[in-house]
C-alpha cells in the first residue's frame, strides 16, 4: 500500500507547486470576494492550511526528506490558530501563501 502511494506521489510530484500556490491564493481571493459574515470568509486561512498539509505529505513521502516542508503544517497551525497572538488578516495570508509557494518550488528543485 505504501509503495503504491509513493509511486502516485512520484507521478504527480510535478503538480505540487501549482496545487499549493493555486489552493492558497484562490482561497485568499475567494475570502476577499465574499462578505465578511459568511463562512467562506475564512477560505483564505483554510486554503493556506490545506496547502501546507499537502506540501507536508508530499515532502514526507519523498525519498529525501525536507524538514522545512514536513513542518509546514505545524507552522500553519501555529500561525493560523485563532487563539494565537498572530493576526490572520489578509497580509499574513498573502505572506504565508507566498512562503509555502517558494517552499514548494524549493522542494521540487532540491529534493
Amino acid at each position: 500500500m505504501i509503495e503504491k502511494l509513493k509511486n502516485a506521489v512520484n507521478t504527480y510530484f510535478n503538480y505540487t507547486v501549482p496545487v499549493v500556490a493555486g489552493l492558497s491564493f484562490i482561497g485568499i481571493v475567494l475570502s476577499l470576494v465574499v462578505e465578511a459574515g459568511s463562512m467562506l470568509s475564512y477560505s483564505g486561512v483554510a486554503g493556506c492550511v490545506i496547502a501546507s498539509f499537502i506540501i507536508g505529505i508530499v515532502a514526507f513521502l519523498r525519498e529525501k526528506k525536507d524538514l522545512v516542508s514536513i513542518l509546514a503544517p505545524l507552522y500553519a497551525v501555529l500561525i493560523f490558530n485563532p487563539y494565537s497572538e498572530f493576526t490572520t488578516g489578509i497580509i499574513m495570508q498573502i505572506m504565508y501563501a507566498a512562503t509555502i509557494s517558494v517552499i514548494a518550488i524549493r522542494l521540487i528543485k532540491k529534493f
